[in-house]
This record gives C-alpha cells, structure tokens and sequence, in this order.
C-alpha cells in the first residue's frame, strides 16, 4: 500500500507543478542558467542534482518533478528539450544506495521487515 502512495504522491505533486504554472515559472528561472554555461557542465550539473535528488526521494516523484522543469527551461532557452531531459532522466536511473530511493528497494525492504517481524 506505501508504494502506491508513493509512486501515485508523486504523479500527483507532478501535476500539480503543471497544473499551478510552477514548472513554468522554475523554467524560465533555469533558463537564464542554461544560456551561460557550456553543454557539458550543464548536463554534468543536471546528472548531479537529479542522482542526488533521486537517493532521497522516489526516482518516479524526481522525474516527475524536474522533467516539466527541464522542458520548460529547455523551450525558453531555445535548445533542444532533449539535450537537458535525457541526462535527467538517465541520472533518475543510478537510485540504488539508500532503499526509498526506488520502488524495487521498497518491496525488498518492506518483505525484509515483515520476515523480521515474524
């Protein structure tokens, strides 16, 4: 039942950003970042942020989050969406150090403390 609160938490708090303009709003923000640096630091930024994001919280609610963000920096700083999207999406993949970060880490740990408790 937590993984469902969980993975639908996050799809919720995604649609909010859309929904209230925030995703626009922090967009257009990060868009005058990405004017002034070089493609390689910026994408070697995004990956450090997001894997780093991606360990505390879910990587679903993460990529969720920051995807509309990246896209809509993307489209004000007139770059290709790809270009910032895809290393986020990527660094969403290396969630594998703490066990909230990904929802194969939850089933796991979840039977391990329901095998400890009986």
């Amino acid at each position: 039942f937590g993984l469902l609160l969980l993975i639908g938490g996050s799809l919720a708090i995604s649609q909010g950003f859309s929904d209230s303009g925030l995703s626009v709003l922090l967009g257009n923000s990060a868009a005058n970042i990405v004017k002034h640096l070089p493609p390689f630091v910026l994408e070697l930024v995004i990956m450090i942020i997001v894997s780093l994001a991606a360990q505390i919280f879910s990587c679903i609610g993460v990529a969720a989050a920051v995807l509309p963000v990246l896209e809509s920096a993307a489209l004000s700083a007139v770059v290709n969406p790809l270009s910032l999207m895809l290393p986020a999406t990527v660094a969403t993949s290396f969630v594998f150090i703490l066990p909230t970060a990904s929802p194969c880490n939850i089933i796991v740990l979840a039977k391990s403390q329901e095998l400890s408790q009986s």
